[in-house]
């Protein structure tokens, strides 16, 4: 059984998983692909840079006031009912300027359905406001919304008109109505642009036009609203567009239309309020200028020119009287209207005398109402009917108009009690005028009708002057902090992060081939990976030959690199058989074979003995590769006689022994080939000639055959003292590393070391750009990779 050396136990248990500086190295043998990978790539994020549409955030605040609006009147007895006040959240107004409704408004004003673009080399250019036309759609066809229009300005009243294709539609009129494949529209010539602003001068204009939903929904989508702070009611909008203007012009417009709606809907009830006054002043304008005619023409033909005493305090009474019934009158109109309010279901719909009811409760209730229907309309805009927080406004305005039909029920009752009082007081009232002379009852009877409607008016105008002091006190709830401005530099592309990418890319394109090349590579390509894959350690390494070494066997007294590693597995020879407890007298016996033909175990063995030649060591090498010799070709010996001819018995031990051009080296060749090799290599003939060469030679190799063809290098495994198994770089299948480790775990061999035969240290992942070895003063020194090529270029 073969025991483990030292430096291997030393090495598994100090070695790290993961070696950072072999990760490194691996990469940085191929520093020129990454080189041209990242200019490439730089090159590549340079095109995109230049040629790509560079995009501003545009940017505006506001301040929307976010107070709890309690009821003006009757506020406690709301929150006793568990009616609670509306609030103007802020996140509502958020949704609100979010809305379609509102965005609509925007797109209709500013009419972005239609685009206008300059036409460049590369890409185009939208001008927004420096276009020096205007086009007003009014009825297009799908076909506009697919292909563009180019317009050619031609003089202050022509241009033409041509598809995509640049085919002439036509000569037309600006303003006049054209009719087309695109549909109806008009083309304006503009002639007053924003300040700063100069018009395009371009030969033609590419029109696109989009769909209005189309445009909203990306609007929409592009618009981004949130809160500076979450303890502040201050909003930040922003959006993203390739002109800054155009983006302001957006931003500024949707402010002012969020505004004005506000400001809509606030008035909406004085409005209908002051509307609702102004129809029945009208009426009641007429019917006083009637009434007052009545009375001058019964003076003039009664010839009543006064009242008496007893009749002007009848007069007094019962215009006291009426004035009462009308007061009484007009709060049943009005709570008639309040009815008709509730009895609604169109959203939005005011109370029209709701500022004209007097009792507190019933005001506060109203007012409530109205506030939570805004509420409704503006989430209805941008929410779903099952939304919880929606469907909890509508059960509160349920819960409110039950509380003020009540409430408007109870107010009938009790004045319908007090006109019933009032009109039997002027029952009494008429009979006792009945006692007055017929003249002077008759010009009573019109007197007080023309009292009646004085009065009347007088209440309607203090009602308007109260309304319309309402209506201008108005303001709305949010104010503009900081108008539309924009970003100096684009937000997207960022030529930092671009830059960053295309760097990150150019490095990791060269690693993944790398990686896919090692990954498809099925050949061993670094002593690290023998020596994870098999647990032992390289016991020595032979790069490749050098280009003056023509033969098989090296110059060993060159100091080329490749000379000095076979020397240097020569010198560490000494250590193997320093530990070998079961050391025999005589020579040591060497064994070397591999997995596979072709990787150099005749080559390392020639190599090997002709090294250990020159330390005056007698050294003999036995060909046992008997099926496919090949060590009598590198040493230039016959192969006539050999081995198979010594263990048939027809040569003996001075026979076989051939001498070689090498100092101290000699070779027993295999022979004529045998028809059964295995079984003669089992004769105790084969060990009977190891012992016998022990007592002649300092050292006998064995060349065997591969291990994974026959069983050969194995049956003679118990005649070696060592075992030296050469993998080759370049060449040895990594699946037969999986072998090499069967045979180790199985402990066939008293010492197994392996040895990596024709290392290119320029390919190998082992050693890093710049490797060379640099031992020795003569000019055979042989530098490896970048450090070689750098001093060629010093020395020339």
């Amino acid at each position: 059984m073969s025991t483990q050396n030292p430096y291997d136990i030393w090495k598994e248990e100090t070695e790290p998983d993961f070696d950072l500086r072999a990760f490194f190295l691996k990469y940085l043998r191929h520093w020129p692909w990454f080189v041209l990978s990242v200019i490439a790539c730089g090159v590549a994020a340079w095109f995109y840079l230049r040629y790509s549409t560079p995009i501003y955030s545009v940017s505006a605040t506001m301040l929307v006031k976010d107070e709890q609006k309690g009821m003006k009147g009757g506020g406690e007895i709301m929150e006793e009912l568990g009616l609670s006040g509306a609030s103007k959240l802020v996140e509502n107004e958020i949704e609100v300027l979010r809305s379609r409704n509102l965005m609509e408004k925007v797109v209709d004003e500013l009419n972005l359905t239609v685009s206008y673009w300059h036409i460049g080399r590369i890409r185009d250019a939208e001008l927004h406001t420096a276009s020096p036309i205007k086009v007003n759609a009014q009825d297009l066809t799908p076909f506009a919304y697919a292909n563009d229009l180019h317009i050619e300005p031609l003089d202050s009243s022509y241009y033409n008109i041509r598809d995509m294709n640049n085919k002439l539609m036509g000569k037309f009129l600006y303003s006049a109505k054209i009719n087309s494949p695109y549909g109806s529209f008009r083309v304006f010539r503009v002639t007053k642009f924003p300040k700063g602003m100069k018009p395009a001068e371009d030969k033609y204009i590419r029109v696109k036009f989009a769909p209005k939903e189309k445009v909203i929904s990306g609007l929409i989508e592009s618009l981004t609203t949130e809160l500076l702070t979450q303890k502040s009611t201050v909003i930040k909008l922003a959006m993203e567009n390739a002109l800054p203007e155009k983006g302001k012009d957006i931003l500024g417009k949707l402010l002012e239309e969020y505004a004005f709606t506000t400001l809509e809907d606030k008035n909406r009830e004085s409005t209908n309020t002051l509307n609702f006054i102004e129809d029945r002043l009208k009426l009641i304008t007429q019917e006083l200028g009637d009434v007052e005619q009545d009375v001058e023409q019964y003076r003039r033909s009664a010839g009543v020119t006064d009242l008496s005493t007893e009749a002007n305090l009848f007069l007094q009474k019962v215009k006291e009287n009426d004035s009462k019934l009308n007061e009484v009158d007009i709060q049943l109109r009005v709570l008639d209207g309040v009815d008709r309010y509730l009895a609604s279901n169109q959203v939005g719909n005011v109370s029209p005398g709701s500022l004209m009811v007097n009792d507190p409760v019933l005001t506060g209730y109203i007012n409530q109402l109205s506030e939570l229907e805004l509420e409704r309309e503006k989430m209805s805009r941008t929410t779903t009917a099952n939304n919880p927080f929606l469907q909890t406004l509508e059960t509160q305005q349920a819960n409110l108009k039950a509380a003020i039909r009540e409430n408007v029920k109870n107010q009938k009752n009790g004045l319908m009690v007090t006109r019933s009082t009032l009109g039997s007081l002027n029952n009494r009232l008429e009979g006792s005028i009945s006692t007055l002379p017929t003249k002077e009852r008759q010009f009573v009877a019109i007197k007080r009708q023309a009292g009646i409607k004085e009065d009347l008016y007088l209440l309607l105008l203090k009602k308007r002057e109260e309304t319309a002091l309402s209506y201008a006190s108005t303001v709305t709830d949010s104010r503009v902090v900081d108008n539309p401005y924009s970003s100096d530099d684009p937000v997207k592309p960022k030529k930092k992060i671009i830059a960053l990418i295309a760097l990150l890319i150019g490095l990791v394109i060269p690693a993944g081939v790398i990686n896919l090349i090692d990954l498809l590579t099925n050949t061993v390509q670094s002593k690290k990976e023998i020596e994870k894959k098999t647990g032992l350690s390289v016991f020595g390494e032979i790069g490749v030959k050098p280009e003056e070494d023509k033969g098989e066997i090296l110059d060993v007294n060159s100091r080329s690199f490749v000379s000095e590693q076979v020397r240097m597995i020569r010198s560490n020879l000494a250590y193997l058989f320093e530990g070998d407890a079961e050391k025999k007298e005589g020579g040591r016996t060497i064994m070397i074979t591999s997995s596979a033909p072709g990787e150099g175990k005749s080559f390392v063995t020639s190599n090997i003995a002709a090294s250990l030649g020159l330390l005056d060591k007698r050294v003999v090498i036995l060909g046992l590769d008997l099926r496919k010799p090949s060590i009598h070709s590198y040493l230039g010996v016959s192969n006539k006689k050999g081995v198979s001819n010594y263990l048939i018995g027809r040569a003996n031990e001075e026979e076989i022994v051939q001498g070689t051009a090498y100092q101290n080296v000699f070779l027993i060749p295999s022979g004529p080939m045998p028809p059964n090799p295995s079984e003669l290599l089992t004769k105790h003939k084969l060990s009977e000639l190891i012992e016998v060469l022990r007592q002649t030679f300092d050292y006998i190799l064995l060349d065997t055959p591969p291990t994974t063809l026959v069983t050969d290098a194995l049956i003679m495994a118990p005649l070696a003292d060592v075992c030296f198994y050469v993998v080759r770089f370049n060449k040895s299948p990594k699946n037969l590393l999986d072998k090499l480790k069967e045979i180790k775990e199985s402990g066939v061999f008293k010492s197994l070391n392996v040895i990596f035969n024709a290392v290119d240290y320029t390919k190998s992942s082992d050693y890093g750009y710049g490797y060379g070895y640099g031992y020795g003063y003569g000019t055979n020194i042989k530098k490896v990779g970048f450090v070689s090529r750098i001093v060629k270029r010093i020395k020339g």
